[in-house]
């Protein structure tokens, strides 16, 4: 029996022992599955293990393997940090006994970054031996560590040759896993690109990061067996795709949408779509591209159902068409904020936790600021990515509202929790808890090492955001909890009030355009909640400094004469760029607000230029990076860079230069004189660039609907595709959902259905996909942004099913 795309909404209303006696396929058993496991997200969902490309990689063969005794070798090993080590003939994989490093949680006093305590690590030396005909670490470990439902583990490669390893001030040569006690697991790390021609060592690490309520206060890990390997090592640099891979959508594709798909090297072009029975349903010839890749293209077959693809002996994993594609992944992304909730008793995850963390004011009033949700792979708190992901949960809300009432309501549940964490956070002044670094467990009682206490602020990008979340939120309140609605109301005219108070005095030449936007965006939403003429006035003068801040001409002294972006000021000294969160799409949002709700106002043409420019912008550029779709990152200029902005961890050595920033800058295509349109952005420690990319896709999504321009919906659509699977790697980068997806840097949740990283990244000053098989931040650190992100965008498909 197949399953109808319209049957999953009517069977997701349905008890769940009828879910259990309807079988389905492919994903949509998944789902069903996890949905009912979860009691619909009442407990986390579980990952589906064979579906991990983890699960490849293990059964890769084995080229050329050295054993790297531990046991046998135990006077040379290297103990650094709090603890212990010794041999355990009891618990061993190899059957020469393991390394027992004994570790505390904690040091007896805390961190003043409110990071880690330390790190207890067990280095095994080598003698500067060059190691470049491996590719492969792998070791087995063992965690013990009662009242911790898991926590992770780090392998470090140190070389002292040409390049030092890991990279002084950056995240590369470091490679983290989350363990879950009382099993042997096997850790493999591919290091293909890796400096690896005078190894000193390898290394195994327990971060000390405190314990949750109840937990020990003390570690135990075991390691065994460690090996270097050859391997036929994944493709991580480049355009090129997976070797006999097919990159395509994991999610799906609408009805109506362009439906394609990615191989490279193939014999013969034919191709056929199968439906469940393996019955051929649509057959085509690929188009020949460079490099040897030739593009699927199935647009036209828009019958509801689940497919695959085969081309040569190629065949994808069965994906929907219709209005099944995304809804796995929005359900899973759902999940991964449910599973982050901080100061909940989320059972496989953590205890009640945070409940001694306080923000103070000025004053010296203090507020309790467990709640919410952590907003990383540490379980740091921001009211920024807070409202973002809220708002994210109440767009898709809307999108879906009569065609899956149990996604509905679960969605406003999940984004009150946000909600209430808001109304917690502000003391009513203007000042709030615009966010803090936590990252550690505590023991919940105030007044122990552990406490962690922030300085509350007034900001008036954070009231903004806030302002948005809670008059957005409001109306969805209003016929089930008018007292809550009316709560949330009330904020918002507050944050807003205090927002607009220092707008001015917060400008800068760096901020200037981007908070202007988001004012625009905040007043039409309070505009659409009070209908109140003030708020549309603001938005009006507001829009208007956002609009002196665009590159309106065409550069036409450039090889691609563009226009449309923005500037970061109105003194247009730079072009606006983004390389870790990004707000692109406030710019376009806020005009194209305005030209809904007052057409006939005098500036509207004014607006509509502005918003045609963009638009004339991302089509300028959407054939760039070919033959993936992807909108390229931003356009810089030579020797124009200010790193004061730069957030950078750690100590000074890895800072930014002019030098460097030159190189990536140079990498990029050349516009012409001292411009170049980078296809990544200039980026330094953080990296990782899937917000970049869907900033953009917002902004194309919100122009689509605005200028009725199709073809901008199907350029903002390859954009999620690209986070899907329709990138080099052929693999859904989102945890849990489609196919072949990488573990990620979970830390303190470990592995969590639905998360979304921080992103593809790339390799030092190039300019091309980076995703290596290393687990580390910030590319491969589960994100509340980029998750919310992902949400957002899905909102926008469900929105005109």
């Amino acid at each position: 029996m197949r399953l109808h795309n319209h049957c999953l909404h009517i069977l997701l209303l349905l008890p769940f022992t009828i879910l259990c006696a309807i079988p389905a396929i492919a994903q949509d058993a998944a789902l069903l599955k996890q949905l009912e496991q979860s009691s619909y997200l009442r407990t986390v969902m579980k990952a589906d293990s064979a579906n991990g490309g983890i699960e490849r990689w293990l059964k890769k063969k084995v080229e050329l393997s050295r054993n790297l005794p531990l046991a046998d070798d135990f006077n040379t090993l290297v103990h650094k940090g709090p603890g212990n080590i010794t041999i355990d003939h009891s618990n061993t994989v190899s059957g020469k006994g393991s390394i027992l490093l004994e570790t505390p949680t904690s040091l007896p006093v805390k961190n003043p970054t409110n990071r880690s305590y330390a790190f207890a690590e067990v280095i095994r030396p080598l003698k500067g031996e060059n190691l470049e005909a491996y590719n492969r670490f792998s070791v087995w470990v063992y965690a013990d560590a009662p009242g911790f439902y898991s926590f992770f583990v780090g392998c470090t490669l140190y070389n002292e040759g040409r390049h030092v390893t890991p990279t002084p001030g950056r995240f590369e040569g470091q490679h983290f896993v989350t363990v879950y006690p009382h099993q042997w697991q096997h850790i493999i790390w591919e290091i293909p690109d890796l400096y690896r021609d005078s190894v000193t060592g390898f290394s195994v690490n327990i971060m000390l990061t405190g314990s949750p309520k109840g937990a020990a206060d003390t570690m135990k890990l075991y390691m065994d067996d460690m090996r270097i390997e050859k391997v036929e090592a994944e493709n991580s640099r480049g355009f090129n795709l997976r070797k006999d891979a097919i990159a395509y959508s994991n999610s799906g594709y609408k009805t109506g949408a362009v439906k394609q798909a990615l191989v490279q090297n193939v014999q013969d072009v034919k191709f056929r779509l199968m439906d469940a029975t393996n019955k051929v349903v649509f057959t085509g010839n690929g188009k020949r591209l460079d490099s040897g890749f030739v593009q699927l293209d199935f647009s036209n077959f828009n019958t509801p159902g689940y497919y695959t693809l085969k081309i040569d002996n190629r065949v994808t994993k069965p994906f929907p068409i219709g209005s099944d594609a995304y809804l796995a992944t929005a359900w899973r992304t759902l999940n991964y904020f449910f599973t982050e909730r901080c100061g909940y008793d989320q059972p496989g995850i953590h205890q009640p936790c945070h409940t001694d963390v306080t923000v103070v004011h000025p004053d010296g009033r203090r507020i309790n600021v467990s709640g919410g949700w952590h907003d990383a792979a540490d379980l740091t708190q921001g009211i920024g990515n807070t409202a973002r992901g809220g708002i994210a949960m109440l767009e898709l809300a809307r999108a879906i509202k009569n065609k899956n009432t149990a996604l509905y309501k679960r969605l406003l549940e999940e984004a009150r929790w946000g909600l209430n964490w808001s109304l917690q956070t502000r003391f009513g002044d203007g000042y709030r808890d615009g966010g803090m670094i936590i990252g550690i467990w505590s023991d919940n009682i105030t007044g122990t090492k552990d406490d962690m206490q922030g300085k509350a602020t007034n900001n008036p990008a954070d009231n903004f955001i806030a302002a948005s979340y809670c008059a957005i939120a409001a109306p969805f309140y209003k016929d089930d909890d008018p007292v809550f609605s009316g709560l949330c109301r009330k904020a918002a005219i507050e944050d807003f009030g205090f927002a607009n108070e220092r707008l001015v005095t917060a400008i800068t030449d760096k901020n200037e355009t981007e908070l202007y936007a988001q004012a625009v965006v905040s007043a039409m939403n309070l505009y659409r909640l009070t209908k109140e003429q003030h708020y549309l006035d603001s938005a009006i003068q507001y829009a208007r400094v956002v609009m002196n801040c665009q590159q309106k001409e065409r550069r036409t002294d450039w090889t691609i004469p563009l226009h449309g972006f923005f500037y970061e000021s109105k003194e247009k000294k730079r072009i606006l760029a983004y390389f870790h969160r990004s707000n692109e799409q406030f710019m376009i949002e806020g005009l194209s607000m305005l030209l809904t709700d007052a057409p006939a106002n005098a500036d509207a043409p004014l607006w509509k230029a502005s918003c045609q420019a963009y638009a004339d912008y991302l089509h300028d550029i959407s054939n760039t990076v070919q033959p993936y779709g992807i909108l390229p990152a931003a356009i810089y200029e030579l020797n124009n860079a200010d790193f004061a902005g730069i957030y950078h961890e750690g100590a000074p050595v890895g800072l930014p230069s002019m030098e460097e920033y030159n190189a990536q800058v140079k990498n990029g295509i050349h516009l012409g004189g001292g411009f170049y349109l980078r296809r990544f952005p200039v980026a330094y420690q953080f990296r990782g660039f899937h917000a970049v990319l869907m900033g953009k896709a917002k902004a194309a999504f919100i122009l689509a609907d605005l200028l009725k321009d199709k073809s901008l919906k199907d350029i903002a659509t390859r954009q999620l595709e690209y986070i899907v699977g329709y990138n080099p790697f052929a693999m859904s980068t989102i945890y849990g959902d489609g196919y072949d997806y990488p573990p990620l840097y979970g830390a303190y949740a470990g592995d969590v259905v639905g998360a979304v990283p921080v992103g593809i990244e790339t390799f030092e000053n190039d300019d091309e996909p980076y995703m290596p098989m290393q687990v580390n931040a910030t590319y491969k650190e589960i994100w509340t942004h980029t998750t919310g992100s992902v949400m957002w965008l899905l909102a926008m498909l469900f929105k005109d099913e």
